[in-house]
């Protein structure tokens, strides 16, 4: 786990770092999730390399700032895909429950994210990690409730 999902993560970054360095500057988004902050049961190998990527993201936008390379994060809730359109519909309503926008997210959503931090609009935007999450983590375990249950 610790392998693919960051290590990985780590070479691929060093390779476009010293390409970018070499023209001038550039831009690098790592891949992370939101489990990168919180703890999710019996995830604690992709926990940890999802965590230790938003630190990587963290040190990597220091270290390559001065060579005009802005170093972020996408970090992902639940993204409709193939993999959770095939969770059982139980699994998937109870994980839609905890989203405040009361939907999963669509890949486009992510793609979108990709391209603000790419382009120039984010030029001095670097160290961070922008949650794709529908809400979730500003959130916590918020669930969804029948209109008329709440105060307010």
């Amino acid at each position: 786990m610790l392998r693919v999902n960051l290590t990985g993560v780590f070479l691929c970054c060093q390779v476009a770092a010293r390409q970018m360095v070499k023209q001038g500057g550039g831009r690098i988004i790592t891949t992370a999730s939101i489990n990168g902050f919180r703890g999710v049961e019996n995830l604690v190998g992709y926990n940890v390399a999802k965590a230790g990527v938003i630190e990587m993201t963290k040190t990597m936008a220091v270290e390559l700032a001065q060579h005009h390379i802005t170093v972020n994060a996408i970090a992902p809730a639940q993204i409709d895909t193939r993999l959770t359109r095939s969770l059982p519909e139980d699994a998937r309503r109870r994980r839609t429950e905890r989203i405040p926008m009361g939907r999963f997210g669509e890949p486009e959503d992510v793609a979108r994210a990709a391209l603000f931090l790419a382009s120039d609009d984010a030029s001095y935007v670097t160290g961070h990690t922008l949650a794709v999450d529908g809400g979730y983590l500003a959130g916590g375990l918020w669930s969804r409730k029948p209109e008329g249950t709440g105060r307010g």
